[in-house]
């Protein structure tokens, strides 16, 4: 695999993942209320600089109607993002290239609502480094060409990832969501005992797999798994959905789910994809060379 394949599918990861995030803006929402209605950090400057009571804060309709215009607002912006992560190239304007960087910013802070609203939990943050951290890395890449620092960074975006999701399917450092196993049952004709006990050993995988990736003998094999969980728990989303309803109504409330998740299983599939071309092409060189000597 060459540099511009590789660039071609890391800009498909990327553009999946602002398309997605904005289907969830324009369409659903979005996880902001967690922060401007938390009384204990805002109050104080509600009714400092605004004059206003907190409970007049809250109660006020133009309020939710402002936060709703700010959801709707970051969906058009990661819109434009995904259209600009499919178009952009070293040559791209500098405006293309500042909007892509405003749209990974809202997506760290995207992040940390999320992981506001889970309670503070600080793996939920890094839960999504895969998501925040693709376009990040693409616009390292456009401006590096360091295919080896790159691969490096995709590796721990999907350790951090993993091992962060395996430490809540396990159910031991943070309490097992609700979610998994719910997805786990509709998916699977399974008892609920049997489902944690399959999370658990998902969990499991999860931490030996973040640690494979960086073990030279091994890492092929586990970038594969890592790329077929990927997949698999992204699908998993709208498979559980249709366990209610086969509608299209269905496929619109889960769809965004699966779309801002495909990176999970597309970017340990790059990095396989490179590391096997890479192999073949060392593998010929060393015969070539061989022969030459004999």
């Amino acid at each position: 695999m060459n540099n511009t394949t590789l660039l071609k599918i890391l800009k498909l990861s990327s553009f999946f993942i602002f398309l997605g995030r904005a289907y969830q803006h324009l369409f659903w929402d979005a996880p902001y209320r967690s922060f401007f209605w938390d009384q204990k950090l805002l109050e104080p400057i509600i009714n400092f600089v605004f004059d206003t009571s907190w409970q007049s804060y809250v109660t006020n309709l133009n309020t939710d109607y402002a936060i709703q215009i700010l959801t709707r607002s970051i969906g058009v912006l990661y819109a434009v993002c995904a259209v600009i992560s499919i178009t952009i190239d070293e040559n791209s304007k500098k405006w293309e290239q500042r909007i892509l960087k405003l749209g990974s910013v809202s997506l760290v802070l995207l992040a940390l609502m999320i992981t506001k609203e889970k309670f503070y939990h600080l793996v939920m943050f890094f839960e999504h480094t895969i998501q925040f951290g693709v376009p990040i890395a693409l616009i390292y890449f456009l401006k590096h060409k360091n295919t080896p620092q790159l691969l490096f960074y995709l590796k721990v975006f999907i350790a951090l990832t993993f091992t962060c999701h395996g430490m809540y399917a396990i159910g031991v450092f943070y309490p097992l969501p609700g979610n998994f196993v719910t997805m786990t049952l509709n998916i699977l004709p399974i008892s609920e005992n049997l489902a944690k006990n399959l999370l658990f050993t998902a969990g499991i995988l999860d931490f030996i797999i973040a640690v494979a990736i960086f073990i030279p003998k091994i890492s092929k094999a586990a970038l594969l798994y890592a790329a077929f969980w990927g997949f698999i728990t992204a699908f998993a989303r709208i498979a559980s959905g249709l366990h209610y309803d086969i509608s299209l109504s269905i496929f619109h409330q889960y769809l965004y789910l699966v779309i801002y998740r495909l990176p999970h299983g597309i970017i340990p599939l790059l990095v396989y994809l490179y590391l096997a071309k890479k192999e073949i092409k060392d593998t010929k060189t060393s015969n070539t060379l061989i022969s030459g000597l004999i």
